[in-house]
């Protein structure tokens, strides 16, 4: 059996769909995403999927925001939480409401942590690709995957395996393609997939006024050539 791991969306529909194709095109058996369904791009489309399609959840920081309505005002422009919010159906913000920070799965081999930010800190905490993992040596997983800073990796310390799996839907840094992961639990063994989301991220600027550093990004996002890419 096969994990596919996603996260970060950030309600960028089309670039989601991508990535569970690359998924099903990497051979993946079941799927796990780690959270930031919405947030940025007022669309609800990614929830109703996740729902849809039966696929385990942990909630990011965005989802909570935006399940508890507790975005600061000054950041809601930005967001745009309350508006995403105003869209979904009663079922679908109590299945957002019913996400949990964490999940953890269990074989033979040991213990896998699925979080959206940190083994610490799941819905806040930043683990960059050059971030230090010595905090985390004590973590009781063998295997530890995260989301939410949009960057990343696949990196071992004391003999564990950590895995940033990225944004799917909203990459930042250098390399603006989106990004999934592909693991095998027998191997315990994790891969990076790159792809192109130029054309999701052209037509999502195409359907929604968005706040300008979204807007940017996205725009950045939808010009990018991975030959500039730096091996």
């Amino acid at each position: 059996m096969r994990f596919g791991i996603l996260s970060d969306a950030h309600g960028n529909i089309e670039a989601f769909e991508l990535a569970l194709t690359i998924l099903a095109d990497a051979k993946a058996d079941v799927i796990y995403f780690l959270g930031d369904a919405v947030g940025y791009i007022p669309e609800k489309a990614v929830v109703g999927a996740l729902q849809a399609a039966g696929i385990p959840v942990v909630r990011g920081n965005h989802d909570d925001m935006l399940v508890r309505q507790t975005t600061a005002a000054d950041r809601e422009a930005i967001y745009r939480h309350r508006e995403t919010y105003a869209l979904l159906s009663n079922d679908e913000r109590d299945f957002v409401g019913s996400w949990p920070s964490k999940l953890t799965v269990r074989d033979e081999r040991g213990t896998i942590l699925f979080v959206h930010g940190s083994p610490k800190n799941p819905l806040e905490g930043y683990v960059y690709p050059d971030s230090s993992l010595s905090d985390f040596a004590e973590v009781d997983a063998d295997v530890v995957f995260m989301g939410h800073t949009h960057h990343p990796f696949v990196r071992r310390h004391a003999d564990k395996l950590f895995v940033n799996v990225g944004s799917c839907g909203l990459p930042r840094g250098s390399d603006l393609r989106g990004s999934v992961c592909i693991f095998d639990p027998l191997e315990r063994a994790a891969e990076i997939i790159r792809f192109d989301i130029s054309g999701p991220c052209r037509r999502a600027l195409s359907r929604y006024p968005l706040a300008p550093p979204v807007a940017s990004l996205l725009e950045r996002c939808a010009a990018f050539n991975a030959n500039e890419v730096q091996s």
